[in-house]
């Protein structure tokens, strides 16, 4: 972590004296980053709430962005060239597409690699620790931080139908089970949360009222950075503009969708959509019409991926009906403005 030797202000649980002083500087065992002093600790068999983890989905890339500036984040201004993707639309993207909340998401991002407060890109290429096992070195399969980004959302999310399922994890997780972590700690997860948190990180580790490890952050340093987190920034959803399903995002009061679903233009009007009309409002700030496809020899909704007979090229329909180049689709099935709504290659 890169403030060192600095106290920061939680929720209060418990407040206590453990992990590294605020005079030491103590280097995780695991990634290698300077552990903080802890103020506040946590219960380790209940580390975050099941919400915590699947909550958050109304967050958007533009708060994402905002609070990485806010933060002197790399990340601020970075652009993963494979996805051609800002870092705040692939935390948001990625961690949506699984179920997953964004705001743990800068949570397993600071744990692992200190990227939220970060003004340099060390560790961009293992952000999230994803395919990062303790015993071994990385997988480079994985490597890139959009890359790093999905693979973790995928993983928490494979964990957590698991025990939706009643199943415990493909490490022998599972509520009200006590099981060893590598502190080693005898644990008995309270929740789904914890469970999933042991499965990534099997680490009680520095931040947690019992049996911690002082020289790694572990899963309790998760919790503890999703609370920080939590508090240091406004997450409601905005009042004002509207999620659309067409476009995958919130729209922008004022902002026009033609829908996928029956072709009709909407208006977000007041934080609402209204009804539809097939003629396209004329107060739009923004518009997002079907595009024309010389290839298909029709027009397709928002975020449709065609491969180009033309050249071969990828292309996918974008705000203002807008060819853009989407050279990515292949590999991730996703372009400049999301998931391919639908994809079809020659």
């Amino acid at each position: 972590m890169n403030l060192r030797r600095a106290w920061w202000l939680l929720p209060a649980l418990w407040v206590v004296g453990c992990g590294p002083s605020v005079d030491e500087e103590v280097v995780d065992e695991l990634t290698g980053e300077v552990l903080e002093a802890a103020t506040t600790a946590y219960d380790m068999n209940r580390l975050l709430e099941d919400t915590d983890l699947t909550g958050g989905q109304g967050i958007t890339p533009a708060q994402v962005q905002q609070f990485l500036a806010l933060k002197g984040s790399y990340l601020a201004g970075y652009t993963d060239p494979a996805w051609n993707k800002t870092a705040a639309v692939l935390i948001v993207e990625r961690s949506k597409a699984a179920g997953i909340n964004p705001l743990y998401m800068l949570a397993r991002i600071q744990t692992e690699s200190s990227l939220i407060t970060s003004g340099t890109s060390t560790n961009l290429a293992k952000a999230t620790g994803c395919g990062c096992p303790d015993s071994a070195g990385c997988d480079t399969s994985y490597a890139g931080f959009g890359n790093q980004v999905d693979c973790s959302a995928r993983k928490l999310r494979g964990y957590l139908t698991d025990l939706d399922a009643g199943r415990a994890t493909v490490s022998g997780w599972k509520p009200n089970v006590t099981k060893s972590t590598s502190d080693p700690c005898s644990v008995k997860p309270a929740n789904k949360a914890t469970a999933a948190l042991y499965t990534y990180t099997p680490w009680v580790g520095a931040y947690a009222i019992q049996c911690g490890r002082t020289t790694v952050g572990g899963s309790s340093l998760v919790a503890a950075k999703y609370n920080q987190f939590e508090g240091e920034y406004d997450w409601a959803p905005s009042t004002t503009a509207c999620y659309s399903g067409t476009v995958d995002a919130d729209v922008a009061q004022g902002g026009c969708v033609q829908s996928s679903s029956d072709g009709l233009w909407r208006q977000c009007l007041g934080g609402a959509f209204t009804d539809g009309t097939s003629a396209k409002p004329s107060t739009c700030t923004v518009s997002w019409p079907w595009c024309q496809s010389v290839t298909l020899g029709r027009a397709v909704p928002a975020r449709t991926c065609v491969q180009s007979a033309s050249n071969a090229q990828w292309q996918q329909c974008g705000v203002g009906g807008v060819w853009q180049a989407a050279s990515t689709v292949p590999t991730t099935g996703s372009g400049p403005v999301g998931a391919c709504y639908a994809t079809y290659a020659l």
